[in-house]
């Protein structure tokens, strides 16, 4: 599922392609969130799939709603995992060893340059 979310104080936007052109979705997450007393207002749009969601302004309303979409099945916060990790170690070691090892060769070629142009001279 291919979610968005946007949290500023006391606002939080979410994207979600389950309420997207299905108004019953759109009606039972708005009862939901309706449930909730940090919640002020909601505003659901079919079209694009945005839920628009004033609150109190704490930060833990923002946690505690979003937990509460994710436990309804309307958003999916990913988890880090160790693989992730050890792919993004994996890339920037790459990269560091490739300029590393440039570096390097460069500055051989330097040497290599300046003493055939002065054999040339």
């Amino acid at each position: 599922m291919d979610c968005y979310c946007h949290i500023t104080p006391g606002r939080l936007r979410v994207k979600t392609p389950k309420i997207r052109q299905n108004r019953t979705q759109a009606q039972r997450v708005r009862a939901v969130l309706g449930a909730i007393r940090e919640i002020e207002t909601v505003s659901v749009n079919i079209h694009t799939g945005s839920v628009t969601i004033f609150h109190t302004g704490s930060e833990t309303d923002a946690e505690k709603i979003l937990s509460v979409l994710q436990d309804e099945g309307y958003l999916t916060i990913p988890k880090p995992s160790d693989r992730s990790m050890e792919s993004v170690i994996s890339r920037v070691g790459m990269v560091a060893g490739k300029a590393l090892v440039g570096a390097v060769v460069a500055k051989a070629l330097e040497g290599s340059m300046l003493s055939f142009l002065a054999y040339l001279v």
